[in-house]
């Protein structure tokens, strides 16, 4: 049995792994969304505000995962600045936090693959089930294939993203105008933030990187690299995109829907434009299932879960084979349940990124609580006022989290007198 997670994911691996977690299936969809929020200049202005609000957050999550890379991820960072039993409040958040995002992923895959395929919508549900298993496919293999896949899906991104700019050139020079010449006319700073708290969920993601770093190869250099660069090849791809949509809504009064990326590619190409997304939304699943299931094992290392999700593959890939299958069966449980009981897309999602708001302000107040000088006092009350972003959606469900949380601070409780009990008993005199 191998003793520890290897470290044997390289810089270019690392930076695909990343770029996985982030450029999913918003990725051609966000960009129609804004338009129905506002105007393209309007929408232009929230992508700008959008990215240059997740820099302190990314500049967060780089400086924690350098001080501290452990499969535990975010955990890790909650137990060095308050303790063992904010490990495990936040660990039972990130439990119940992955078993939504990825089925909903899979979802909306599964929606483009109907299209790609002409199949009916009686095949929505093995094909979400289908694309999961995929996933847990190419995590049990291995973090060299599954590195593999998301360096091919970064590529497949790329050419899309390319073809669609280069085919609709005018569009595009349009919409990089309204960011270099921007025209302020009926621009409101309240409709810049309402388009921004929306397109923020497009870089959702990099907090989950945290959970591959024990496995990164020289994690000191590795680490910041793979953060910075990541960040710019994202910021690269959805300028892009979002300047071809921004520039072709004026003449193409479609675009601003979900899919109205869609409407801008030629009939005889949108089948193969479909089965694009799907390869790209399962390279976003495979991403996600391999910190799911470090997580899980992370849980399983730390007692949160039974320590048999803490055992590692016999090989030599040092797979957390257990925690992996975990991850396929809780998926599968949610994407059941979801469709007997007909739970909508939105609302898995809305109550997912209810956990993030919780899961971010822990990271931010770590850095605050472990940093020094500018880290302490520059860069956490940036991260603080770009959280704020988040904030505009709070509402009942963030019940979910706050249940969470306490469910595994209890647990922690419970571990502790049952240790204690158990020293008692070891170390108690004997009886005369």
């Amino acid at each position: 049995m191998v003793n520890g997670l290897r470290r044997q994911i390289s810089l270019p691996g690392g930076t695909a792994l990343a770029v996985g977690m982030v450029v999913g299936s918003g990725v051609f969809g966000l960009p129609g969304l804004a338009l129905e929020l506002g105007s393209p200049q309007i929408a232009a202005l929230g992508w700008l505000a959008c990215a240059i609000a997740c820099l302190p957050l990314l500049c967060v999550f780089a400086t924690l995962g350098t001080h501290y890379a452990s499969a535990a991820g975010i955990s890790r960072y909650a137990e060095a600045a308050l303790g063992q039993r904010a490990e495990f409040a936040v660990t039972a958040v990130l439990c119940g936090t992955f078993p939504l995002t990825v089925p909903a992923q899979s979802m909306i895959g599964a929606s483009y693959a109907l299209v790609a395929f002409g199949l009916h919508k009686s095949a929505h549900f093995p094909v979400c089930v289908s694309i999961l298993f995929v996933a847990v496919a190419f995590n049990l293999v291995g973090i060299r294939t599954a590195a593999l896949v998301n360096q091919l899906s970064l590529g497949l991104i790329a050419t899309a993203v390319l073809g669609l700019c280069v085919s609709r050139r005018a569009d595009l020079h349009a919409g990089m105008l309204l960011w270099m010449r921007p025209n302020w006319t009926g621009v409101t700073l309240s409709q810049v933030w309402k388009v921004s708290a929306l397109l923020f969920w497009a870089f959702i993601g990099w907090e989950n990187v945290s959970f591959g770093l024990e496995e990164f190869r020289d994690p000191q250099r590795a680490i910041k690299h793979v953060y910075a660069i990541s960040f710019v090849v994202v910021i690269v791809l959805y300028s892009l995109l979002a300047g071809t949509v921004n520039g072709a809504a004026s003449n193409e009064p479609f675009v601003g829907a979900a899919e109205g990326v869609a409407h801008l590619v030629p009939r005889h190409w949108q089948a193969a434009f479909s089965l694009v997304t799907v390869g790209i939304i399962q390279a976003t699943a495979n991403a996600w299932v391999f910190a799911a299931s470090r997580l899980f094992y992370s849980a399983g290392r730390n007692r949160l879960l039974p320590p048999v999700f803490a055992r590692l593959g016999l090989d030599r890939r040092g797979t957390p084979r257990n925690a992996v299958l975990l991850v396929a069966v809780s998926f599968v449980a949610v994407l059941a349940a979801a469709t007997v009981f007909h739970i909508k897309l939105s609302g898995l999602l809305t109550i997912a990124n209810q956990n993030f708001v919780v899961l971010y302000l822990v990271c931010i107040f770590a850095c605050w609580k472990t940093g020094r000088g500018a880290e302490r006092w520059l860069l956490t009350p940036l991260a603080l006022l770009s959280c704020c972003f988040l904030l505009a959606d709070l509402n009942y469900r963030m019940c979910y989290p706050i249940a969470l949380l306490t469910l595994g601070a209890l647990c922690h409780c419970v571990r502790e007198k049952r240790l204690l009990a158990g020293f008692a008993e070891t170390h108690s005199p004997p009886l005369p």
